[in-house]
């Protein structure tokens, strides 16, 4: 299994201990709550994240750390969640909180090893995500992995007295491969 979640510059593990601790302390990292949601600010406790990988055998949710390849260090968290084995789709989410961490191809490689996972191991057919419509290094990253865009949910997020977009992306596994 090590294989199958391992990329170039990451490897998605199981939670540890302290990284919910981590996990709860880095949300406040800049500009990450506020991109995660499209609804109201609910910062997590470290049980609750916690319980976002505490059943093993649930096969509707399937959350992964995501770990450097360097060091181990921890950089995020990535998941398949209202996964649909009949129809054979998800919807993927992911963060990688701490500021330094980002624009170094971790997320695109994450994406890329969920990816695989997706498709290759449990034979999805599609994953989904939303995006707000001014996160665009999110856009960048989920458009270098594939992603197209497939709809526009007009001013659904208001944020610092605007209206947003949301954005709904998707990939089919033949477009990946």
């Amino acid at each position: 299994m090590r294989d199958v979640v391992q990329g170039n510059l990451i490897h998605l593990t199981e939670m540890r201990d302290g990284d919910a601790e981590w996990l709860q302390d880095t949300q406040w990292e800049t500009d990450l709550l506020r991109n995660l949601s499209a609804d109201a600010l609910h910062p997590f406790t470290a049980a609750e994240y916690s319980e976002l990988a505490a059943d093993p055998d649930n096969d509707e949710r399937f959350f992964f750390m995501i770990r450097a390849n360097t060091d181990d260090g921890l950089l995020g968290w990535v998941m398949l969640d209202d996964v649909y084995l009949k129809n054979r789709r998800a919807t993927l989410s992911i963060a990688v909180p701490v500021a330094s961490d980002r624009g170094q191809g971790y997320g695109v490689d994450a994406l890329n090893t969920i990816l695989s996972f997706a498709f290759n191991e449990l034979g999805l057919h599609k994953v989904t995500l939303e995006v707000n419509s001014n996160n665009t290094a999110a856009i960048r990253a989920y458009e270098a992995a594939g992603f197209q865009r497939e709809g526009i949910n007009r001013e659904a997020v208001f944020q610092d007295g605007q209206w947003l977009d949301l954005y709904a992306y998707g990939i089919l596994a033949a477009e990946w491969w």
